[in-house]
């Protein structure tokens, strides 16, 4: 089963392809995202780009660190004069446009455009690295959204578990000491805090001792795919 990442990273793939398409420049496309490591390349039009990318990042100059360090665009036609030792590695790129990436305040990584002709980028060109750029910062919220709601789904799918075999605890408390389920919550409060045990840990020992058998945990199917998505 795919991660939520590679599902991420899946989506970007196809967001640059679909992008290129709206090109007529003849533009290679790369996505770059920050890491704790440094930076790394995600998806690509072309195997040309992701190289242009670590080559940027392995001679510690280029216009992708450049957009990373300002958080602006960047956009230049004589790459010799910026990244001299860049152009002299990449010499069939003559003009390239990095587009930062953002989400919610927060510099993801860059967009980069990168194309062998010479003279500006057209319209076409601009308008469709700014919608592609925005989608990615939607497409970043959307997989943040849906690992948030797994993890709570997962957190509260515990928390059932927890609370079913801790009132199978209760009720044999309640049964041996006659007592209400509020008192036989309290004695075993007491019982945990004397022995320093979770309550949890102690609801199991108690239910296992008694029955015989391992504590029988709650069953709560997931939800379907479709919800979490």
């Amino acid at each position: 089963m795919p991660t939520d990442i590679e599902e991420f990273e899946r989506a970007l793939t196809d967001c640059v392809t679909i992008a290129e398409q709206a090109m007529p420049d003849s533009a290679m496309l790369s996505i770059t995202l920050l890491a704790d490591y440094g930076l790394r390349t995600v998806a690509g039009t072309h195997p040309r780009a992701e190289l242009l990318d670590g080559l940027q990042e392995a001679m510690k100059q280029g216009p992708v660190l450049d957009a990373v360090e300002s958080g602006q665009p960047v956009t230049a036609g004589d790459l010799a004069s910026r990244w001299p030792r860049f152009a002299a590695e990449a010499p069939e790129v003559r003009r390239v446009h990095c587009e930062p990436l953002e989400s919610e305040g927060a510099l993801l990584g860059v967009l980069t455009l990168y194309s062998g002709q010479a003279g500006g980028f057209a319209d076409e060109t601009r308008v469709a690295v700014r919608v592609t750029a925005a989608h990615v910062g939607v497409l970043f919220r959307t997989a943040l959204d849906v690992a948030r709601m797994r993890e709570v789904a997962a957190q509260l799918k515990e928390a059932l578990t927890t609370r079913a075999i801790i009132d199978q605890a209760l009720g044999i408390v309640m049964a041996q000491r006659r007592c209400t389920a509020q008192q036989a919550f309290e004695i075993l409060r007491h019982v945990s805090q004397d022995k320093n045990v979770k309550l949890q840990q102690l609801a199991t020992s108690l239910v296992e001792r008694v029955s015989g058998e391992p504590a029988q945990r709650s069953r709560f199917q997931d939800p379907p795919p479709d919800i979490v998505r």
